[in-house]
Order: structure tokens, then sequence, then C-alpha cells
């Protein structure tokens, strides 16, 4: 399970936490205690941004491993900007959060917004420096391990900005970087120029087709699951002949949502070796549950063998075309 992430000298694993969903209709301590398991299960990445959990989630996540800083590798964004007025939304959330808890729908809602972006992105030289030194704070940490230029795309690149990202790895306080964008945006940076990609952040899941490739780049997905899990359900719902064939193919009950949710993890974990996959949940069982099929072997040839079931009978329906994706890398600068 463990990997070495370029630039960094502190081991990660394969498989990391998100943390968007922090302070999303739950308290500080329920979010430190998620992370927690997180850790327990084995996982020792985590990742998070300025603009989540309205604006607190670094906090929490430096909370939680202050003591254990040297044990975990922890990504933050720059671009996306915290929200503002922090403290009244703190005094806000403390005044409706007992009185929406126990109500699943609104409760659901805050935990999306908690990790929604605020804004538009800004990624001047100036605004890097600010970005990095509140992250920083906000961690209680003296470096950042990678540092994603958060929903970047082709125009916010400049060599100024570069320069800067290069100044902050050689001063110490970020070790590594590179983009985390939706998928179209980060493909057309990588054929724009490569020299803001050593690492790639991007969404993937078995129903977006095959994965691109990205040479030289280290490669971490995520959304495996989200909506892609509803889809897939809904669509075997209507479809019996094939969860016949797929239940008895994998030797398991496709129509089971935490096994469909696994065997989609799992597809995500088989189609990056190389690399990481994060997941998000504020579900200690699924937490642990997800940390279990990154380590189980079989759990991974299975995900594989699902992988294929997908592209063979549901991929024409189901996959999200995206010619964007589709170029000639030869053209990166």
């Amino acid at each position: 399970m463990q990997i070495v992430v370029p630039g960094l000298t502190t081991p990660s694993t394969r498989l990391g936490y998100g943390c968007s969903q922090l302070m999303g209709g739950i308290t500080r301590r329920e979010s430190i205690a998620l992370l927690e398991t997180a850790y327990d299960s084995g996982i020792r990445h985590f990742d998070t941004a300025p603009s989540y959990g309205y604006g607190q989630a670094e906090g929490v996540l430096g909370e939680a491993f202050r003591l254990r800083r040297d044990k975990v590798t922890i990504a933050t964004k720059f671009g996306i900007r915290p929200p503002r007025n922090q403290n009244l939304l703190g005094m806000a959330r403390r005044v409706i959060l007992p009185v929406i808890r126990h109500v699943p729908s609104v409760k659901s809602r805050l935990s999306r917004a908690a990790g929604g972006l605020v804004g538009r992105a800004r990624f001047s030289p100036d605004d890097l420096r600010t970005s990095i030194d509140g992250s920083l704070a906000a961690l209680g940490t003296e470096y950042i391990d990678i540092l994603l230029l958060h929903e970047a795309v082709v125009a916010d690149l400049s060599d100024e900005l570069l320069g800067e990202l290069e100044r902050n790895l050689r001063s110490g306080k970020v070790r590594a970087f590179g983009v985390g964008s939706e998928a179209i945006a980060a493909a057309q940076i990588y054929q724009v120029d490569r020299r803001f990609c050593p690492i790639m952040q991007f969404e993937w899941s078995v129903l977006d087709g095959d994965k691109p490739a990205y040479p030289g780049s280290f490669l971490i997905t995520h959304r495996s699951l989200s909506d892609n899990l509803g889809r897939l359900q809904a669509w075997l719902g209507a479809m019996p002949t094939v969860v016949r064939t797929w239940s008895k193919e994998l030797g398991v009950d496709v129509t089971n949502r935490s096994v469909l949710s696994r065997l989609m993890l799992a597809a995500a974990r088989s189609a990056n070796l190389d690399g990481m996959t994060l997941f998000s949940s504020r579900d200690p069982h699924n937490i642990r549950t997800n940390a279990r099929t990154m380590l189980d072997n079989a759990s991974l040839g299975q995900g594989g063998a699902f992988a294929a079931l997908v592209a063979r009978d549901a991929r024409a329906v189901l996959t999200r075309r995206r010619p964007e994706l589709e170029f000639e890398t030869s053209t990166a600068r």
C-alpha cells in the first residue's frame, strides 16, 4: 500500500483520504474522529484545500496530525480562496448544527457545500505567496508536501507563477507541486506546458473509459464513486440479464451497493497502479472497508475484471465521451 511520491521524502500510501466533507454537517470533534479512523486504517495521505470545510478543513487536519506530521503526507491547494467571514460561518454552524444534524437531506447538502468552490480562482505570484503562508499557518506545519493549482486552466499559467512555485520548492515551504483540475483542463495544461505537471490530480471513474496516460507525471485520481455509483446502480436496476452475468462472473452480488462501491474503487486503483487514488467519506465503516480494499490484492484483481465487464457491457451507454482528452503529447513545451 506504501508509495513514494516524486519530490517527497516521506513515504505515502496508494489510497488517500479527501477532506472536502469535513465540517459539513458534522462537528470539529467528529471531523477529527474521521481523520483518526483513516489513519488507524493505514491511510497516510490527506487531501485538503483552503476552501474545504467552510475554510476550516486545513485547521482540522493540522490539529489531528500536529504530533504525527512526519507520518503523513498532506496535499493542499492554491487558487480557490477560502470563504470570507469564516468566524461568522463558524458561529452559524454551531447554532444550526444541533437542529439539522438529524435531518439527512439538509445534512447531506451541508456536506456537499463544505467542499464547494468559492469565487473565481486567482493565480498571481502574490496570491500564491499569501495562500502558502495561510495554509502553513492553518495546518500548523513548516512545509506542504504537495501544492496543487486548484481548478487552474491554461490561461492561468505564466512563467512568473512557475518561478514562484520553484522558489517555494527551494525554500522548503513546498516539497512538490502540480495541477488539481477537472480532467479536461488538466489534459489541456499537460498539452500546453508540462512544466506545471509533475503531479496531476483529476477525476476518473470506471465509467469514464480508459484512463488517460501522462508520461512523466505522477497521477492522483478521485471521484471514482460520487454520482457515478448512483448512475451505474440505476442502469443495473434496469438490466437484470447483465446483473446475473456480472454477479456470476465476479462471484459477488452487484446489486449490493456496498459491493458495487468496493468494485468501483478497486477498478480505479487497478487503473492507476503507479499512482494514488482518493476517496471521501463521513462513514467510519466505509473508510475502513475502502482501506481493506486497497490492501487486498484479490480485490484489486477483481476490480480489473469488473472494469473489463463495464467496458464490454456498459461503457457505450454510460461513458461520458471526452474527446478533449485525446491529443498529441509531443506538443507540450
